[in-house]
Parts: C-alpha cells; sequence; structure tokens
C-alpha cells in the first residue's frame, strides 16, 4: 500500500455507513472503542455534523483512500474498519459484535496478503477486537492480548530468522533503540 491520498477513491463515500463512530475511540466526544459516539445517528450519519471534532472531519478509513482494499471492505459490510496508524501501521479494526468476521473470506486471505506485502514495506498489520490485538505476520498470526496505551508493539525478525512481534512498554529500556533488541515471539 502507498502512502495515503488526500482524495477519495472513485465512487467510494461514507454513505450510511457509521461504523468507525463505533469502533474508534475519540477523545472529543468522550467515545471510547466498542462503544457508539453518543453524536451517531447509527445508520444516517453524525449529528453534530457541522461542528464535528476535527479529528473526525480527519478521518478517512482505508475503504476510501486505499485502492488496494477492495469494495467488499465497506466497513457496514465487512464489520472491519481499516485504519492507518502513525504511518507505518495498519489496522483492521473489527466489530465486536463480529468478532469473528476478519477470520472469513475474503477478509482473512486479504488481510494475510497485505501483511506479507506490509513487511516488505517496513509495515505493521494489526487485527484489533474489543481490546484483543492479533499482530499478523508473514508467515503467522501473534495473539498480543490487550496492548495498553502506555504500551507500543514491536514486529520483525527473529534470531533464527523468523517474524516474531512483541507488546512492550513505551518507556522500556529496550525500545532506546527503536526495538531492536526486544525479544520477539
Amino acid at each position: 500500500m502507498s502512502e495515503e491520498p488526500s482524495a477519495t477513491i472513485k465512487g467510494r463515500e461514507c454513505g450510511s455507513c457509521t461504523l468507525c463512530c463505533k469502533l474508534l475511540k475519540i477523545p472529543e466526544t468522550e467515545s471510547d472503542k466498542g462503544s457508539w459516539c453518543r453524536h451517531c445517528v447509527t445508520g444516517k450519519g453524525c449529528g453534530i455534523y457541522e461542528t464535528r471534532p476535527q479529528r473526525c472531519r480527519d478521518f478517512m478509513c482505508g475503504y476510501l483512500i486505499w485502492d488496494a482494499v477492495p469494495d467488499h471492505w465497506l466497513p457496514a459490510k465487512s464489520r472491519i474498519v481499516v485504519v492507518s496508524e502513525m504511518g507505518f501501521r495498519i489496522n483492521f479494526t473489527v466489530d465486536p459484535g463480529a468478532p469473528n468476521r476478519w477470520r472469513e473470506a475474503p477478509w482473512h486471505a486479504e488481510i494475510k496478503a497485505m501483511a506479507v506485502l506490509a513487511f516488505q514495506q517496513n509495515r505493521q498489520v494489526l487485527v484489533t477486537v474489543g481490546k484483543r490485538v492479533i499482530a499478523m505476520l508473514p508467515d503467522r498470526e501473534v495473539e498480543l492480548g490487550f496492548v495498553g496505551e502506555d504500551e507500543v508493539v514491536v514486529t520483525g525478525k527473529r534470531p533464527d530468522g523468523s517474524w516474531g512481534a512483541a507488546k512492550v512498554l513505551k518507556d522500556d529500556p529496550q525500545m532506546a533503540d527503536g526495538g531492536a533488541s526486544v525479544p520477539l515471539n
């Protein structure tokens, strides 16, 4: 996947999809991950659209902006919101109401394929289901459990040449070298 374009893919729009209003944390509206924003009118859109927070104005999910994400990834249909995080991570945030959706066809195979491509570009691929995080590696999945706001996910090659992942406290001394010394699962 390339860097995020500033415009949406032709023919794609949010329409009646409001899943990001449930799955993403929006501090300005006191909305937490997995809970509907109090301003969301489910299936219609934002009840405060004209005065919505800048974070909401700026947000565009992967379905809207990445041509590598096919049409069946519309969050209202897939129950998955594809999010770019920190410029190097792709997070497939799954609706807790359909926790195994990401394991179904065609989504699971496409997530695995995107993980292979992402690692070639020094990116991470995570799947988040509620508070559970799974690191998608080119050759396997690593269950990381709950990843707190004071933690980071580190991925890379292990000494034996296989891929690994781990969660580490942000202020862990092992993070001083960018996480290169973190033992990976």
